[in-house]
């Protein structure tokens, strides 16, 4: 009896010091208000989901997760400023979640100077990595130039002629102007007209009326992320028969927005695998925390901190420099992601293949009980090798 009395009060002394134990930090920084909030609280939900099972099973190394959350506010001085203060007074670990390519390329400039790992949800424009960063990783949205790739290749699988597109005129729109120019103008055959809309544009009925003329079979609007709900309704009310391709856009904010008119209309590219049962599962739990379908940018902040931790547990250190490491030679398997996350030397991912969907009517299961609709796969691309930036 002595004996089991002194293993039991070991073990509680050892719990009791695992919960007082000193929290390792990791940050949440992206938009809670501007255009890109959905997408920010979706971010930050999926990275308390992934924070709550990490300290329910006793933490990284007997120490428990603490989530800091800043608001960047869609701004490139307040993303900074904020990263700036998480690392010199919160001392995180690794921050992510940011959605704006204006915001990301300065955060990532800062993350390589203060050499602290910074994880882009979004943010896909193609120069915010360069051949010498080591410290920003991209999660969901691979870079600009690779999405034009897929699309591209559909436009030859379905032989169209006509296509056209609208973006936002900030970093990542003119990130897509260029790959649309790269990628699609030179298929033989295809028209392209592109049209530029200010960010906080909320009337695209000038824009698609422009491109009524070419009549066009397909619609980009990945480059105007904010627009995209009113591109896609406007387009359909106006009369314009073709297909509009989102920009990862939040799954269940599309039909809030749009409604059932868009279904077989809208097709959008995921890093989530709508099909399969783990990611299913992992739907059921997170919508029974925040009644909200689990989407891209929801797995990719519960990605984020697997990643993390699982970096720490392996290294048994929380020193940034080598937690990046880690990240940067690790491949890590998440429950529903479309593909193995694993990373070139400056960050871009080397095995991305995203999954095109669209909506359908019926019940979607566990993972969006109260849902009429559901999304459906339609296209399973092939892995796309990584952007090599230009210096």
């Amino acid at each position: 009896m002595h004996k089991r009395w002194i293993l039991g009060l070991a073990a509680a002394f050892s719990l009791a010091g695992a919960a007082h134990a000193q929290p390792i930090k990791i940050a949440f920084l992206s938009s809670l208000s501007g255009p890109f909030t959905p997408w920010g609280i979706q971010v930050r939900d999926g990275m308390k989901l992934a924070v709550a099972e990490i300290n329910a099973a006793g933490g990284v190394n007997g120490r428990p997760l603490e989530l800091v959350e800043r608001d960047d506010r869609n701004n490139a001085s307040e993303g900074v400023t904020a990263f700036k203060y998480l690392v010199e007074r919160e001392g995180i670990v690794a921050a992510g979640g940011v959605i704006s390519s204006d915001v990301g390329l300065a955060v990532a400039r800062e993350a390589e100077a203060l050499k602290v790992p910074l994880f882009l949800t979004m943010s896909g424009s193609h120069i915010i990595l360069r051949k010498d960063s080591r410290y920003t990783f991209r999660t969901c949205l691979p870079a600009a130039p690779m999405s034009m790739d897929y699309i591209a290749g559909l436009i030859r699988e379905k032989k169209y002629t006509r296509v056209g597109v609208i973006v936002a005129d900030y970093a990542w729109g003119h990130a897509i102007r260029e790959s649309v120019e790269r990628f699609i103008k030179p298929i033989p055959g295809v028209r392209v007209q592109i049209e530029v809309a200010p960010v906080p544009e909320r009337d695209f009925t000038p824009y698609l009326r422009k491109l009524q003329p070419l009549d066009p079979e397909l619609v980009i609007a990945t480059g105007h992320p904010p627009g995209t709900a009113i591109i896609t309704r406007q387009s359909i009310e106006l009369g314009i028969k073709g297909q509009v391709i989102g920009p990862w856009y939040p799954t269940e904010f599309t039909v809030e927005r749009v409604g059932e008119m868009m279904f077989g209309r809208f097709v959008d590219y995921s890093c989530v695998d709508f099909e399969n049962a783990a990611y299913q599962a992992l739907a059921a739990k997170y919508h029974a925390a925040t009644k909200r379908l689990l989407d891209n940018n929801a797995l990719s902040g519960y990605a984020i901190v697997k990643m993390v931790a699982e970096s720490i547990a392996k290294g048994k250190s929380v020193d940034p420099k080598a937690v990046a490491t880690a990240i940067r030679t690790g491949r890590f398997q998440i429950d529903g992601y479309a593909w193995p996350l694993s990373y070139t030397e400056w960050g871009e991912m080397k095995e991305a293949a995203p999954i095109l969907y669209t909506y359908e009517k019926g019940a979607a299961g566990k993972m969006n009980p109260t849902a009429t609709w559901r999304p459906k796969v339609v296209f399973r691309s092939k892995t796309t090798p990584p952007y090599v930036p230009g210096e």
